[in-house]
């Protein structure tokens, strides 16, 4: 995992993107996505391969926090 991780940092360097990537950040986009999409939450859990659709919600919800973080970063730069 920390091999794929590496790697993927040197793709994203070499792709100019600002994101540091990591197997969890992928996981974090696809389930994000996924629940845009409105796929079942069964679907997300089975990817994700979570246990529980309990652990796949509180996933989800963790997902949603930081979007809000993040969408409160924009309003307060451009304050």
């Amino acid at each position: 995992m920390m091999k794929i991780n590496r790697r993927l940092k040197v793709i994203a360097s070499m792709a100019d993107i600002a994101v540091p990537l990591s197997l969890y950040y992928s996981r974090h986009s696809w389930a994000t996505i996924a629940r845009g999409k409105d796929i079942p939450l069964a679907i997300i859990s089975e990817g994700l391969g979570h246990d529980s659709e309990l652990t796949t919600q509180i996933y989800l919800d963790s997902i949603k926090s930081c979007e809000v973080d993040k969408a409160n970063r924009k309003v307060l730069e451009g304050l």
